[in-house]
């Protein structure tokens, strides 16, 4: 019996392993095999014009420096996180010296509305997290989502090879001015500024009731603390989070109406069921340089063996 339960768990520990390993055979599969260049634009959305130009640029910062930019976009991320594909690839192509780690990859998925910087270890310290983020918030978004491929793949390549060279990134077009986005769905959206509408209607309400009754300080004080701290709170959450600032102000003063004509016969009904339910107790609780265009053929001779140090920056629009 001990032979046969070893055999088993030797057969098991088999199987989850043999299933492991198809899995990651297959999310490799399903990557691109081998570059054909700096710029890989499998999802087609760089015009001929844009890809040399970033061609020529990932050129100059190659024989100036040594380091290598990647450009690719993808038609799918293959249920993978941005980050995870980002490291996936940057490892199968190796893009960077082996011997310096001096490699960027800079990744789109337009379907997915994804995109990442992704830095090898040796240009950690010129491209930081922050530095990465930046050029994706201030540069690329911005055309991204004005439906600009080209000049927002372009501008924040010049900006990636402005940082290797220590050039000065000067935009060769104006960057779109754009309202503040938020990367959370809409059920998000909508659930807090639910939350928040919660506490807005008993505070407003408290205060109608309030203004209503003479002598109901307590419930002018709460109310306001109660309703008015959030209705505060929600204007800074929907300007970030690009909801409509005056729903819930225009929601607390219809509340407040509704709690000058109603709010005294509701909250006595309130008190009266709470003090009948008590035994007759009522009781009360509270809680300098650019970079031009160039032309002509490509130096590229495929990527050599670099490595990623899992730092950049991530987005989506």
């Amino acid at each position: 019996m001990k032979g046969l339960s070893m055999n088993r768990v030797r057969r098991i520990v088999l199987l989850v392993s043999c299933i492991c390993v198809v899995a990651s055979t297959c999310a490799w599969a399903a990557m691109p095999a081998r570059p054909q260049g700096w710029v890989n634009d499998f999802s087609g959305i760089l015009s001929d014009n844009t890809r040399a130009q970033i061609t020529g640029l990932c050129d100059e910062v190659k024989r100036s420096t040594g380091a290598e930019i990647a450009v690719v976009t993808v038609t799918s991320l293959e249920g993978m996180s941005v980050e995870e594909y980002a490291v996936r690839l940057f490892e199968q192509w190796g893009i960077g010296e082996k011997d310096k780690d001096n490699g960027v990859l800079f990744l789109i998925a337009p379907n997915e509305r994804k995109t990442r910087i992704e830095v090898g270890y040796g240009l950690e310290p010129v491209i930081t997290d922050g530095r990465a983020g930046e050029i994706i918030r201030e540069t690329a978004l911005p055309f991204f989502r004005a439906n600009d491929y080209d000049q927002g793949i372009l501008q924040g390549s010049r900006q990636i090879a402005a940082f290797i060279t220590g050039k000065d990134f000067v935009p060769s077009v104006q960057i779109p001015e754009t309202e503040p986005q938020s990367d959370e769905p809409w059920p998000v959206k909508v659930g807090i500024m639910l939350f928040f509408a919660l506490f807005i209607t008993l505070g407003f309400l408290a205060i109608g009731y309030a203004l209503r009754q003479k002598g109901q300080g307590f419930f002018l004080i709460w109310g306001a603390g109660f309703g008015g701290i959030p209705l505060a709170m929600s204007f800074a959450f929907s300007w970030a989070m690009g909801f409509p600032i005056y729903i819930l102000p225009a929601w607390a003063l219809f509340v407040l109406i509704i709690g000058l004509r109603y709010a005294k016969t509701t909250i006595h009904k309130a008190l009266s069921s709470g003090a009948s339910s008590s035994g007759g107790r009522r009781s009360y609780s509270s809680s300098g340089s650019s970079f031009g265009s160039f032309s002509g053929g490509s130096s590229f001779g495929g990527f050599s063996g670099g490595s990623s140090g899992g730092g950049g920056s991530s987005g989506s629009w």
